[in-house]
Formats: C-alpha cells, structure tokens, sequence
C-alpha cells in the first residue's frame, strides 16, 4: 500500500487531465453574427464570448443586441462569478462573437478517451501490483535457494 502512497501525485495529475479532457470535449465555440434576430431575447442559460476591437476576450450572459449595442451580464473582475454586473458593448467595439454549441464529435471521442484511459488505468494498477507482488515474494524468500 505504501508503493501506491509514493504514486499519489501521478495519480492525482492523471485524474486532473482527464477530467478536464472530459469536461471541455463535448463543447465548442462556435463563431456567431451579431444580427438582432440572434440575440432578440435575454435568454439567462446563453453566454456569449466576445472578443473586443481593443484585442480583450469577454464573456457576457443573457446577451440581448439593442439598437447598436449588446447588453448583458458580465463578472464583477475580482469578485465572485455569481456576482454580475450590466454590461452595454457597442457594436462597432465588437470584433468577434462565439456561442458555445455541444460538439457531438467530441462527445464520440470523449467516449473513446474514456475507454483508452480506462484500459491504460486498469494496465498502471496491475503492473503497480505485480511490482508490490514480487517484491513480497523476494522478502518472504530471501535466503532461500533454489536448483
């Protein structure tokens, strides 16, 4: 057990890249026109990521399109994401717009990964166990001597 103690980090590093792996694939950004029609009602569950003229990246929740300018919710810097703040960008600031959209491609391939990661996992526990295995069985028969 003290074997699997040394390997903590690894394990933990492993566990973190695969879930982020996870977590990430079965979404995209998908580039989006600022038409009015697009962004007509505050819907709470959109987000949106801008990337401004000034060369910032921005993400702005519920965004609606005004007139000349996308209004929405943005995190307060330095304070908590729950805690939004309304926000009106002007158009012409607005260099880019992307939309997150499930990947469904993604989703084969996080199904893919998981099962690759599953085999290799499965691999690491048992070569770390015929490790712990046989240097029990060198101890247990140290001294002895075989024909």
């Amino acid at each position: 057990m003290a074997l699997f103690r040394k390997h903590l980090g690894f394990v933990r590093l492993v566990v973190v890249v695969v879930a982020g792996t996870f977590l990430s694939a079965c979404m995209t950004w998908q580039p989006q026109s600022l038409q009015p029609e697009r962004f007509h009602s505050a819907d709470s569950t959109q987000a949106v990521r801008l990337t401004l003229t000034s060369g910032e990246t921005i993400m702005v929740h519920a965004p609606v399109v005004t007139r000349d300018s996308l209004v929405g919710m943005q995190a307060r810097p330095g304070a908590s994401p729950d805690s939004l703040e309304r926000v009106s960008i002007p158009l012409t600031a607005i260099r880019k717009a992307e939309l997150k959209q499930h990947d469904l491609a993604g989703h084969a391939r996080v199904e893919a990964h998981g099962l690759l990661v599953a085999g290799l996992v499965a691999a690491a526990v048992v070569g770390i166990a015929a490790v712990v295995v046989a240097a029990e069985l060198k101890s247990a028969f140290a001294g002895w001597e075989f024909e």
